[in-house]
C-alpha cells in the first residue's frame, strides 16, 4: 500500500492546465453564447480536470514510466477532438455544434470504457481508476446520496413553496430513468473526478488539512464553473448563480470527499456526480438553461446543503490526523 504524493510542481501544472483550458474556451463561450447553443461548452469543460491530472503526471520523470496509456491516451483524444469539433463548428462552420458533441461524448464513454480493459490492471489501479475497490461499501453510499439528494431538495422545495410541485417530478419515473445511462455518459464525469477528488483533494489536504482542504477544494470547484454560470446557467443573474454554485460545490465536496475517502474508489464519485446531474433537473423540473436565481432560492439552497452535507464534516473520516491523510492505493508509489 502507497500514499499519494503530488509535489508543488505538479500541483502547479494541474492548475494552470485546468484553469488555462477553462478560460481560453470560456472566452470563446463568451463569443458565442449570444449566437449559437452552448451546451457542448459546458460538456468539454468537464474534461479538462483530467486532462490537468494526465498532464501533470506524464510530466513527471518517475511516473511516466508506467501510466495506463492506452486509458490516458483515449482519453486524451477524445478531449483534444471535442475541443477543434466545437471551436470549429461555431466560428469556421458557424453552424450549431451539439449534435456532433452529443455523438463524440457517447462515442468517447463507450470507447473508453471498452479501453478500461485493454490497459493493464496493475497500471490502472496504479493511477487511481480502479473499478473493484470496495464495491460494497460503494453501492452504499451510491444509494445514501440518492436519499440525501431527494431529501434535500425536498427541503429546499417546501422553504421555497414548492413541495407538491417536487413530488410531481418526484413520481415521474420516465424522467429518472436517465440517471441509468452512466457507461454512455461516463467521460464527462470521470474528467471532473478524476481531477478533483483523486488528485486535488489529496493534494489541498495533504498541505492544510482534511477539513480545510476539502473546503478549499469547494471553493475552487465552484469558481471553476465562472463561464458556465456567466454564459450558460444564469446570464441574468450572474451573482446569484456564481455564489449558488460556490455554496452547493463546498456541500458536494464536504460529501464526495467523504465517499472518496471511505472508498478509494473514483468510479464511486462520478456515478455519484452523474446521479446528481440527473436528479436535481429532474427535480426542479429544470434543464439548468438561463435560470434567472433568486436571494430566496440561494438562500434556501444554503440551508439544504448546510442541512444535509455539512455534518459529514464532523465525521471521524474527517478528524484523522493529518499525517493519516494520504489516500492509500494498491500497487506501487505512483
Amino acid at each position: 500500500m502507497a500514499e499519494y504524493n503530488f509535489s508543488n510542481k505538479e500541483l502547479f501544472i494541474f492548475l494552470l492546465v485546468t484553469f488555462g483550458l477553462t478560460i481560453g474556451m470560456g472566452i470563446a463561450m463568451g463569443f458565442a453564447y449570444t449566437k449559437y447553443p452552448v451546451d457542448s461548452f459546458g460538456l468539454t469543460q468537464m474534461y479538462y480536470p483530467s486532462i490537468g491530472v494526465m498532464t501533470a503526471l506524464l510530466l513527471n520523470k518517475e511516473r511516466r514510466k508506467n501510466p495506463p496509456m492506452k486509458f490516458y491516451g483515449t482519453y486524451l483524444f477524445f478531449t483534444i477532438t471535442s475541443i477543434l469539433v466545437l471551436l470549429i463548428d461555431i466560428f469556421v462552420l458557424h453552424k450549431d455544434p451539439n449534435a456532433y458533441m452529443n455523438m463524440l461524448w457517447v462515442v468517447g464513454s463507450i470507447t473508453l470504457c471498452l479501453v478500461y480493459f485493454a490497459d493493464k490492471k496493475e497500471k490502472i489501479y496504479d493511477f487511481g481508476l480502479g473499478l473493484e475497490k470496495n464495491v460494497k461499501a460503494s453501492i452504499g453510499y451510491i444509494l445514501l446520496f440518492f436519499v440525501l439528494c431527494i431529501c434535500g431538495n425536498f427541503l429546499s422545495a417546501l422553504i421555497l413553496g414548492d413541495g407538491k410541485k417536487f413530488i410531481d417530478n418526484l413520481i415521474n419515473t420516465e424522467k429518472l430513468n436517465s440517471v441509468f445511462h452512466f457507461p454512455s455518459m461516463c467521460i464527462a464525469f470521470l474528467g471532473e473526478e478524476y481531477g478533483w477528488r483523486y488528485f486535488l483533494q489529496p493534494a489541498l489536504q495533504q498541505r492544510i488539512g482534511k477539513r480545510k482542504g476539502v473546503i478549499l477544494l469547494g471553493i475552487i470547484w465552484g469558481i471553476w464553473h465562472l463561464p458556465i454560470n456567466l454564459f450558460y446557467y444564469s446570464p441574468m443573474t450572474p451573482f446569484y448563480s456564481i455564489l449558488n454554485q460556490v455554496i452547493g460545490c463546498i456541500g458536494y465536496a464536504i460529501f464526495f470527499g467523504f465517499v472518496y475517502m471511505k472508498t478509494e474508489n473514483i468510479w464511486t464519485v462520478s456515478i455519484i456526480h452523474f446521479v446528481n446531474n440527473g436528479i436535481v433537473p429532474t427535480l426542479n423540473n429544470a434543464g439548468g438553461i438561463n435560470v434567472v436565481l433568486s436571494g430566496e432560492l440561494v438562500l434556501a439552497n444554503l440551508i439544504y446543503f448546510c442541512v444535509i452535507y455539512l455534518p459529514f464534516l464532523f465525521t471521524k473520516e474527517y478528524g484523522k490526523d493529518k499525517k493519516e491523510i494520504g489516500i492509500t492505493n494498491q500497487g506501487k508509489s505512483i
